[in-house]
């Protein structure tokens, strides 16, 4: 069933401001808020278009407020908060119930006693447009659960409480709703306020549909405006589609509203307060019926696509759906009989008391929230295409991973952690193709950078400022080749790919190199941190990690593993006209090197840095899983056992692996909100999630080379326990994705209980992590199909 609250949770303010719902464009654009609907976040808003030339995406309208005549009483559903802690109004109270439903959220209101009506409200987007619906109607409330009839608004019936479809209430006039609509409006990057001025004032045009080229059909049925934030800018535009006899006009106002508070904000020392300009107010009516639904569409796209007709918005939305719904069709295989198709395996979790999603909707949730992430990155043509202001001009762009919500900056690391899980386990084989391919234009220096160049920000040396990014590189193009056998991209970037080998050897940007005395790789540049745990703290790194950290050198091995492999590949099909021992020699020397100076005999684990000059660092860290779990383990096979239960006994937590044992005097379990202050436990004790994608990987290495080989009779019993622990470790999310950021895994949460999540809500590692384990545990639990798992 979909992520659901019914009123018990909807009118405790506690409960719903801190549930936060996301839908998304796959352009990189989004709508956002809270249960509650007061928005707490800069970030949230109804409409964050992403502007296609390459800019930070643009927060357009931040939220809808109604406010509803009904019954001879006013009803106010909106909710904000104010600088001095004031909620006016307080619309949650009204707030029946809340739902998920294919990935969109869905309010539904009480107005009225016991024979009052419900009104429905729900938010969604279509892809590829900066675009956003919002769909009201009317519901009986007390009538018997109907099923869905389609994929439309108009036949889909609303959990959990099953309201059905007007039609037989005491004569219309008695249960009209008159309706007015307040669109707040801004003109801002996602995550910066807006102050507003008196003297400022939005420039908005009313639209005159019998003139405009774009009306279609039902103009008597609709009213809308124009919005400019100044001259010159680009305009959005707003429109509220009722009944022909809603009686819909859309009233100028120009208004300035001062000193909405964001309370996450404010708890994390940021910029917290934001004012929000209201350029005019809808005005409609609404009664329970089949066609008297009402429809907002807030765009920044050409108008030329606009059709406001009933069937025309109908099939606008069963499209979302079906996106929606895509996810979970049969997953298409190739063999050596032609294209085969089967259905998704699903993992058999234990049924609980709660309300965690069951079966097949825990995987649609995870795929779901896998799409989120997709987007496109515009690919700079020239720098003079910076001054261009426009929302849409005629660009290249890429398939790219927006590492999280909200941090929409592209990070190359998280893109090549979270690519496996959420392009390979999901068959988008283009998309990761053009992901690598893309990303291998930008070596610099046997290196790439830590983000792609934009528009506004084109590369800089200080943007290759990682020892492990490039490393990511070969593990994703790995998984690509193993998943898709394309080796298409291979050939393209094989020579960029020898010559970053060559670079690491010889030296390259923050002094990093390979050592010629052991064939280990190491970094070190005072004042910056270079590996994956680069947090700072008063403009200094809290784990500068100097010398040869444990997964780089794992990283390391592997990448000089696959360069073996591909050479060895390529001079077989007549690609390179000679054979190489170069590699074999540099990863034999790393091997070797590794495991005499990484082994940490009086605790039985791994340095988590070796370091000849200022001291190995004995932390137990979750780092040195990497000797074990990647496709070409470093560590040698006597010791991994020992190393993982290390592991397990100090950092494994249900939301993920701890960043240092507890037993350090220097953990921190419980993680500040201040950003002034967070740097200090994000690599110090909190747990993050993605890590316990390497942990299951590790636990398989243990047993056999890889989880689909041939296994013998006497070891089934050890698989099916191992397949049933990597159930065990995804269990938890389940509750996850019920809480805080809906149908989303965050980026950190808190060493010790209750492990309350921090940073961001929506991680792309997270759920490509979990995404990826998750089908490597569903492919090999084929096997054990009627197995039931306990808790």
């Amino acid at each position: 069933m979909p992520i659901t609250f019914d009123r018990s949770v909807c009118c405790d303010l506690n409960e719903t401001i801190g549930r936060e719902w996301l839908v998304t464009n796959g352009l990189g654009g989004y709508a956002a808020g809270t249960v509650a609907g007061v928005l707490t976040r800069l970030e949230q808003g109804l409409l964050v278009a992403s502007p296609r030339e390459g800019k930070k995406p643009q927060l357009l309208v931040a939220k809808m407020d109604e406010e509803i005549v009904f019954d001879q009483r006013t009803y106010y559903l909106g909710t904000n908060e104010y600088r001095d802690g004031t909620l006016n109004p307080a619309g949650f109270a009204h707030l029946e119930t809340f739902q998920l439903e294919e990935g969109f959220p869905v309010f539904t209101y009480r107005l009225g006693g016991i024979d009052g009506v419900i009104l429905e409200k729900r938010i969604w987007m279509p892809q590829g447009l900066n675009t956003t619906y919002i769909h009201y109607r009317v519901l009986r409330t007390a009538a018997p659960a109907s099923p869905y009839e389609g994929n439309s608004w108009r036949s889909l019936s609303p959990s959990p409480h099953a309201y059905s479809r007007y039609h037989d209430y005491p004569p219309a006039d008695q249960r009209v709703l008159s309706m007015t609509l307040l669109p707040f409006a801004a003109y801002r990057a996602y995550n910066e306020p807006q102050h507003g001025d008196n003297n400022w004032q939005f420039q908005v045009k009313a639209h005159l549909l019998e003139q405009d080229s774009f009306n279609k059909e039902n103009n008597s049925s609709v009213a809308g405006c124009a919005v400019r934030a100044w001259d010159g800018a680009n305009p959005y535009h707003i429109f509220v589609v009722g009944h022909p006899e809603g009686e819909t006009t859309f009233l100028p106002t120009g208004v300035w509203y001062w000193n909405f508070l964001r309370r996450q904000d404010h708890a994390m020392g940021r910029t917290a307060t934001d004012d929000l300009y209201l350029p005019g107010v809808f005005r409609t009516k609404l009664w329970p019926g089949e066609d008297a639904g009402l429809t907002i569409i807030i765009t920044a796209e050409d108008l030329s696509w606009l059709n406001f007709s009933t069937s025309h918005l109908n099939r606008a939305y069963q499209k979302a759906v079906e996106h929606q719904r895509s996810f979970l069709q049969p997953e298409r295989y190739f063999g050596e009989g032609g294209a085969a198709t089967h259905t998704q395996p699903v993992l058999p979790f234990p049924s609980n008391t709660d309300e965690s999603p069951q079966g097949e909707e825990f995987l649609l949730l995870l795929l779901q929230a896998g799409d989120r992430f997709l987007a496109q990155h515009t690919i700079p043509a020239d720098e003079s295409s910076a001054g261009h202001s426009s929302f849409f001009s005629d660009v290249q762009t890429s398939p790219a991973i927006i590492p999280a919500f909200y941090q929409m900056d592209e990070s190359t690391r998280d893109t090549l952690i979270a690519l496996p899980g959420l392009t390979l386990a999901t068959q988008r084989y283009s998309e990761a193709r053009r992901i690598l391919t893309n990303l291998g234009h930008y070596f610099r220096q046997g290196l790439l950078p830590d983000r792609l160049p934009t528009v506004e920000h084109p590369l800089r040396e200080e943007d290759y400022g990682s020892v492990d990014t490039t490393l990511w590189y070969f593990y994703a193009l790995d998984q690509y080749l193993q998943v898709t056998r394309d080796y298409g991209p291979l050939y393209e970037l094989y020579g960029s790919l020898e010559e970053s080998i060559t670079w690491y050897t010889q030296g390259t940007y923050n002094s990093i190199r390979v050592d010629p005395q052991d064939g280990l790789l190491e970094a070190r540049q005072p004042g910056k941190a270079l590996t994956w745990m680069n947090a700072f703290t008063k403009g200094a790194p809290v784990t500068p990690r100097y010398g040869k950290a444990v997964e780089v050198n794992a990283l390391w091995y592997l990448a000089l593993s696959l360069m073996q492999e591909w050479s060895e590949h390529l001079y077989r099909t007549g690609r390179i006209n000679h054979q190489t021992s170069r590699y074999e020699k540099l990863r034999q020397q790393c091997k070797l090197s590794f495991n005499a100076c990484f082994w940490y005999a009086p605790g039985g684990y791994l340095y988590d840095v070796h370091d000849d000059v200022e001291g190995n660092d004995a932390s137990i860290r979750p780092n040195q899983l990497f000797a074990l779990s990647l496709r070409y383990p470093i560590l040698e096979d006597s010791r991994q056992r020992t190393v993982l239960n290390t592991v397990t006994k100090h950092l494994l937590t249900p939301y993920g692996l701890r960043t240092l044992t507890p037993r350090s005097d220097s953990y921190v379990g419980h993680i500040k909100e201040n950003l002034e202050e967070q740097g200090g436990g994000l690599h110090q004790g909190g747990a993050w999630p993605w890590l316990i994608g390497p942990y299951i990987d590790a636990l398989l290495h243990l047993e056999g080379s890889a989880p689909e080989s041939k296994m013998k009779q006497n070891s089934q019993e050890r698989w099916e326990r191992v397949w049933q622990t990597g159930i065990q470790l995804l269990n938890p999310f389940r509750e996850q994705l019920c809480m805080h950021m809906l149908g989303m895994i965050g980026s950190v949460y808190d060493g010790d209980a209750p492990q309350s999540p921090h940073a961001q809500l929506a991680c792309a590692c997270s759920t490509g992590e979990v995404l990826r384990v998750y089908k490597l545990l569903a492919r090999m639990g084929i096997r054990f199909s009627d197995r039931t798992l306990s808790v």
